[in-house]
């Protein structure tokens, strides 16, 4: 039996007899990754700049990104230290800033992908779906350009596919980033990136926005895309990121949203993660696209869980209230084709209880702060459950959904 944990968790993280599979760890963007494959005429719209406080920062069509102070990561903070804030534990009352403490230099495996397959087996970790750290944040700055977006999209795949791979030595499951602005050329890129390899994409949750249009991606506009993934066996991710939800701060006084400070109101309202993701799944089960696509399969990604509970009492009272407008059970629809991957945090009985156990899946948003210092140690917080119930979570599950 193997004991999967860090040397400093060896005294409190259970020994388990099989290899993790985890659902979120990220790798931080070299600075050409939005513009190494970008045409000339889109070039313009990504700038790095130097400020006269001698930082390093980037602008995308005449707007800061902001989700990263840094977005070249020279430096980086170190994985979890974000731990005890997320657990609601910030008894000293920090900003969220404080808990950052000495920045580290950017280590080979948060580039590499070498040097990442070394880390995974001191992790314990038998694959990974690979995600984006600035690629999930870029698409809010740039809904007024949908030809451009879709380019630097194209761009930063191709960029991924140099670097990363679609699924290098089957263990590293790198997702394409995806919009679906344009419908055709969001199909366009799906079939480019099922044609390359791609097991699963990565979408952020939201109404879908082009310019003035917004549309939900329930919208049979969108059918292509949902019938191409479907048919490919693809797996659509949902992970957070800039999903538009500052119209609702700004409605209730408050200002944009940066990655390092929060308000009172945006927090308890949880308009950056759990209510753009509860209101995408609730177009998705509500605008039929379960119902128009039966084989397709949705994951949700470092959006908690907790949005689960109250959206599965939602869809069963709109489903008792006005059962004829329903092909199907929704409820029991929402159970076949979502999977979520909880925070740490999380109360996963409840979870279990909402959704099931066969659609749970961990994910430790390693090597982000926010995330956990090693991935095992979501083992502790999976102790509630059974032996059978944490290894569904901790290894079979994510196995199974991506058929590895």
């Amino acid at each position: 039996m193997t004991t999967l944990a860090a040397p400093g968790d060896a005294a409190v993280l259970p020994s388990l007899g099989y290899p993790l599979y985890d659902a979120d760890q990220h790798y931080y963007e070299t600075a050409d990754a939005l513009t190494r494959h970008l045409a000339p005429e889109y070039k313009r719209l990504i700038k790095i700049l130097q400020t006269p406080d001698g930082r390093t920062r980037m602008v995308i069509n005449n707007k800061l990104y902001t989700t990263n102070p840094d977005p070249t990561f020279p430096t980086v903070a170190a994985p979890g230290v974000f731990e005890q804030y997320f657990r609601s534990n910030n008894t000293e009352g920090r900003e969220l800033a404080a808990f950052v403490g000495r920045l580290q230099e950017s280590q080979p495996e948060y580039t590499d992908r070498d040097a990442r397959i070394a880390k995974l087996d001191e992790q314990g970790v038998a694959a990974t779906i690979m995600l984006p750290t600035v690629g999930v944040a870029v698409e809010g700055l740039l809904t007024d350009k949908p030809d451009a977006l879709h380019a630097i999209i194209e761009a930063f795949n191709r960029w991924i596919e140099d670097e990363w791979g679609y699924s290098y030595q089957d263990r590293i499951i790198s997702t394409p980033v995806l919009s679906l602005a344009d419908p055709d050329l969001a199909v366009k890129e799906l079939e480019r990136v099922r044609d390359a390899g791609a097991r699963i994409v990565v979408l952020v949750p939201g109404p879908v926005r082009a310019g003035a249009i917004t549309r939900s991606p329930g919208n049979p506009v969108f059918d292509r895309f949902w019938a191409t993934a479907a048919e490919a066996g693809i797996v659509v991710s949902y992970h957070t990121g800039e999903a538009g939800y500052e119209w609702v701060a700004e409605k209730w006084g408050e200002g944009a949203f940066e990655g390092l400070r929060t308000t009172p109101l945006p927090e308890i309202m949880q308009l950056h993660v759990e209510r753009p993701i509860q209101d995408t799944i609730a177009a998705l089960v509500g605008h039929g696209v379960f119902e128009r696509h039966p084989a397709l399969k949705v994951a949700t990604i470092e959006a908690g869980s907790t949005w689960v509970l109250d959206l599965v009492r939602r869809i069963r009272n709109a489903y008792g209230k006005i059962p004829q407008k329903f092909a199907v059970d929704p409820v029991e629809s929402f159970r076949e084709h979502v999977w979520v991957a909880p925070f740490y945090e999380d109360d996963l009985l409840a979870l279990k209880d909402a959704l099931g156990i066969g659609h749970i899946i961990f994910g430790s948003d390693w090597p982000h702060p926010e995330g956990l210092p090693t991935p095992a140690a979501f083992a502790r917080d999976a102790a509630v459950l059974s032996d059978e119930d944490r290894k569904l979570i901790l290894s079979d599950n994510l196995k199974s959904l991506l058929q590895l």
